[in-house]
């Protein structure tokens, strides 16, 4: 058997597969419909291969319904036409039940020659039980116009002299972008994942500065970490997972660098999870992990 020969045909199928593969980054509004004209911010991101879809969408940017979606379609490159639908709920900090969220249905012609490109049209929404909620329009930009944007408004502001330094950095604009790419979790939120395994991995570190930011973390109102100072190394924990299961994570202080952060993963073999506490001393957020 040549395993070199086998080895050259995989090398070559993997890139060609990867060079088919186009991925896409956009970010914008919805509009619905309506007596109030409710705005909506919205990020869509997905790959196509080969005609396919893939990908995902977030409403309600660092808001307190922020939701996450799977999204899949399909794109016909001889009429241009792009269909996407929202179909199951990764996360959200709503407080709605699932059943009662609207999952917007998109088809429109559309070109992706380059990022920059905008992608609008009306969409219809859908509840899970195939039944019409509210309709409304999408307005979304290329990633890469918009981080040409920010990163130019940006220079402008750190170069201004009417500023100074604490301001330069509140409206950091690269910063503020960021942290809309960000699953941020605040003082009381809660996010609901919805989850499929019988157990998580739970993962707490902190790569940012380190500066002896302490927590403590709960299960099911257990204590399962107290007092931690979290440092950039992970600590791994395997939690068995009940129908619902709560992990509250609590800001013993706030180190030397106001706020206290902490970066938290949770996995299994199909979903991954990464998001990042904001906290000041003794305040609280949670994770409800509703079993599917």
């Amino acid at each position: 058997m040549n395993f070199r020969k086998i080895f050259l045909t995989f090398f070559l199928v993997f890139n060609l597969t990867l060079l088919s593969q186009n991925s896409y980054e956009y970010f914008g509004i919805l509009k619905l419909n309506g007596d109030d004209k409710t705005v909506i911010t919205y990020r869509l991101i997905f790959k196509e291969f080969n005609g396919q879809i893939n990908g995902y969408s977030i409403t309600d940017l660092g808001g307190n319904h922020e939701t996450k979606n799977i999204i899949f379609g399909n794109y016909d490159k001889k009429s241009k036409i792009l269909n996407f639908k929202e179909t199951d709920i990764l996360y959200t900090k709503s407080t709605f039940d699932e059943n009662a969220f609207c999952f917007v249905n998109f088809s429109n012609k559309i070109k992706f020659s380059t990022l920059q490109n905008k992608l609008e049209g009306n969409f219809e929404g859908l509840y899970k039980n195939k039944k019409k909620c509210i309709n409304g329009t999408i307005s979304l930009v290329g990633s890469e116009k918009i981080n040409k944007l920010v990163n130019r408004v940006n220079n402008k502001i750190q170069k201004s002299k009417k500023l100074d330094v604490k301001s330069k950095d509140k409206f950091n604009t690269v910063k503020m972008m960021d942290s809309l790419k960000m699953n941020n979790l605040t003082s009381n939120q809660n996010l609901n994942i919805f989850w499929e395994s019988d157990e998580v991995n739970l993962e707490v570190w902190d790569n940012g500065k380190i500066d002896d930011d302490k927590i403590n973390i709960y299960v099911n109102d257990k204590l399962l970490l107290s007092n931690y100072s979290v440092v950039s190394s992970k600590k791994l924990f395997n939690i068995k997972i009940t129908e619902k299961s709560i992990i509250k994570i609590e800001a013993v202080n706030e180190g030397s660098i106001s706020p206290n952060t902490a970066r938290i993963l949770l996995s299994d073999n199909k979903r991954t999870f990464e998001l990042t506490s904001n906290l000041k001393k003794l305040e609280t957020s949670s994770i409800t992990i509703l079993k599917k």
